[in-house]
């Protein structure tokens, strides 16, 4: 007759649990995996326990997909004690397992001026990383975080429910909800475009087509329609203006050029520029501006100084 196995008690699933959730992560080590092994070898229960957590993970496809308050409903109401403990474990590890987030390190990423580059994550999504930008990402078994320190990026966010995605640009927080989005941390104000889906900043959803600015004050704006081909034209290294004063524009050409912008006349700085220039050539948009605008271009290898065409 086969001896009966003891059920593994409250204390040990939760351990197995832990184990499992450790396990799956980019930044368990060898020292980890050593360590979980003694615990394994340490005894029968240990294995067991461990046994059942991979069991019943493996058959709970169904569930991964479910929000986070139907799985804990589903936990309280399990069809056997068994399922509800490991369950409700899941649910709770969140927060009773804050040192398995606690122990990533976050990732650095940046780009130099006038270029760009993407990034592809460990679960699927990609940022597109913009002229002298420079971000953070930490992703645990928990959580999917970036910290943008400065410039620009566009997200395309790989969506799970159990496993929040945000982006923090300095006081403001950006939370994804199955989301293409753009953010451009500025100076004095940071800009969300959302191009599919919605995300969620300050309490309130934003939706696709729309635009709204957090200022240094720490106020969100008022939402306002976005422009998408604008908004994410940055990406194929085109620039894209619609009536634009000039001293946006060049604020612009700044970031992926090393040289300065001066305007003779400060009533120049307030006129207006629509079209389409590539971002990494700045020899057609000087003559292009020459061309549709009254003014003259007089460059040095440092500095750029405009001037009214003719005297005003």
């Amino acid at each position: 007759m086969s001896p009966i196995r003891k059920k593994s008690s409250a204390r040990q699933i939760k351990q197995a649990m832990e184990w499992f959730v450790l396990l799956q992560s980019e930044q368990c080590d060898n020292d980890e995996h050593l360590r979980f092994a003694e615990w394994l070898a340490h005894s029968e229960a240990n294995r067991a326990a461990y046994s059942e957590v991979e069991g019943l993970w493996s058959g709970m496809d169904g569930l991964k997909a479910l929000p986070r308050h139907q799985l804990a409903a589903v936990g309280r109401a399990g069809a056997s004690m068994r399922s509800g403990i490991i369950l409700m474990l899941l649910v709770a590890l969140p927060c009773g397992g804050w040192w398995l987030d606690y122990r990533v390190q976050p990732t650095l990423y940046a780009t130099a001026q006038g270029k760009r580059n993407v990034v592809t994550l460990e679960d699927g999504s990609r940022i597109d990383l913009n002229t002298a930008t420079r971000l953070s990402v930490r992703i645990t078994p928990f959580r999917r975080e970036v910290a943008l320190e400065q410039g620009e990026a566009l997200f395309d966010v790989a969506h799970e429910t159990l496993r929040p995605f945000s982006v923090q640009a300095g006081g403001l927080r950006i939370r994804d909800i199955g989301t293409r989005f753009n953010v451009y941390k500025k100076p004095a104000e940071t800009l969300v475009d959302v191009l599919e889906g919605a995300v969620e900043l300050g309490g309130e959803r934003l939706m696709q087509g729309y635009r709204r600015r957090y200022d240094g004050n720490g106020v969100l704006s008022v939402r306002e329609s976005s422009d998408a081909d604008r908004a994410g034209a940055w990406k194929d290294g085109r620039l894209v203006f619609k009536r634009t004063p000039l001293t946006e524009v060049v604020a612009e050409l700044e970031r992926y050029h090393p040289v300065h912008f001066l305007f003779a006349d400060p009533r120049l700085a307030r006129e207006t520029l629509s079209g389409s220039f590539d971002a990494d050539d700045l020899d057609p948009f000087l003559s292009a501006v020459e061309k549709i605008m009254p003014v003259r271009v007089t460059r040095t290898p440092q500095q750029i100084v405009l001037r009214w065409a003719k005297a005003k």
